[in-house]
C-alpha cells in the first residue's frame, strides 16, 4: 500500500513540476507574439508618419522652388500660381512652425499680389491674404529682412504712405544691409519716398544704391533705378558713388551717356562732343 501511495506521489508531483515548468515557456511563447505585434503596430505608424511627411516634404518642395524662381524674377502665369495655392495655404494653416515653407508661401503671394496691382483686379483681397501671410511668416521667423520690406510695401498699397510703416523699412535695413537681390527692390521704394525718409534711411538708400552699382553686376538695374525712381535726387546718388570702383562708376556713366542723360558721375570725364552734336 505504501508503495502504491509512493509512486502516486512521485507521479503526482513529477506532473506538478511539468506543469510548473511549462509556465515560462508559455509566457515566453507569448511575449513573442506580444513583441511580433508590437514590431508590426510601429512598422505601420512609421510607414503611415513617413507618408504624411513625404507629403508635407513634397508639398514643400514645390513651393520652395517655385518661390526661389520667383525671387529670381522668373515670369510665371496667374494660372499656374493659382494652381499652387492648396500648398500654400496648407504651409499657411500648419500647426508647426516651418520657416521656409511659410517665407515661400508668402513669397509666391506676393507675385500675385503684384500681378493683382499690375491688372487692377482683386487688389484689396490679394494684398489682404498677403499682409496675412506675411504676418504668419514674420511670427514664425521674424529676422525676415525681405519680408520686412514686403510688410512695408503690402501696407503703404493698402492704405497709403504712413510713417508708421517706415519701421517695417527700418527693420529691413537693420536686417538685410547688403542683399543685393533685396536691396534692388528695396532702394527703388525707398528712393521712391525719399523726401517723406527720416535721415537715417535717407542715408541707407543713397548708400545702397552706391552697393548695388559698386557689385558690377546691376548695370542696367542700377541705371533704371537712377532714371526713375532716383531721379529728383540724382545730386545725392552721384554725390554717393564716390567711393564706387572705377570701372564700375565708368560703366555706369557710359551707359547713362548712350541714353542721352547729362550728368557728371565723379571722377568720370565726360565723352567729347561729336562734331554734328
Amino acid at each position: 500500500m505504501r508503495t502504491v501511495w509512493r509512486n502516486f506521489l512521485s507521479t503526482a508531483l513529477a506532473r506538478v513540476e511539468e506543469g510548473i515548468g511549462s509556465v515560462p515557456q508559455a509566457l515566453n511563447k507569448y511575449c513573442q507574439i506580444a513583441v511580433r505585434i508590437l514590431l508590426v503596430s510601429l512598422g505601420f505608424l512609421a510607414v503611415a508618419w513617413g507618408t504624411q511627411a513625404m507629403a508635407v516634404f513634397t508639398r514643400q518642395v514645390t513651393i520652395e522652388r517655385v518661390a526661389a524662381h520667383v525671387v529670381n524674377g522668373d515670369p510665371f502665369k496667374p494660372e499656374v500660381l493659382a494652381t499652387l495655392m492648396p500648398q500654400v495655404e496648407a504651409a499657411e494653416r500648419a500647426e508647426r512652425c516651418r520657416p521656409t515653407a511659410l517665407h515661400s508661401a508668402a513669397i509666391i503671394r506676393t507675385r500675385i499680389a503684384e500681378q493683382a496691382l499690375f491688372d487692377g483686379a482683386d487688389i484689396d483681397a490679394s494684398l489682404l491674404s498677403l499682409s496675412d501671410s506675411i504676418h504668419r511668416s514674420l511670427a514664425c521667423s521674424p529676422a525676415d529682412p525681405f519680408l520686412w520690406f514686403v510688410l512695408y510695401w503690402v501696407e503703404s498699397n493698402r492704405s497709403g504712405f504712413h510713417a508708421d510703416y517706415l519701421r517695417y523699412l527700418r527693420l529691413s535695413y537693420q536686417l538685410g544691409p547688403n542683399e543685393s537681390w533685396i536691396a534692388l527692390k528695396r532702394n527703388r521704394y525707398a528712393l521712391a519716398v525719399f523726401q517723406r525718409l527720416p535721415p537715417d534711411l535717407a542715408r541707407k538708400a543713397i548708400t545702397e544704391f552706391a552697393r548695388l552699382l559698386d557689385t558690377g553686376f546691376f548695370y542696367e538695374e542700377t541705371v533704371a533705378i537712377f532714371t526713375g525712381p532716383g531721379w529728383p535726387e540724382r545730386a545725392l546718388l552721384l554725390a554717393g558713388l564716390k567711393d564706387v570702383a572705377q570701372p564700375q562708376r565708368q560703366a555706369f556713366a557710359k551707359a547713362l551717356y548712350k541714353l542721352g542723360y547729362d550728368v557728371d558721375v565723379p571722377g568720370i570725364a565726360r565723352p567729347d562732343p561729336r562734331p554734328w552734336d
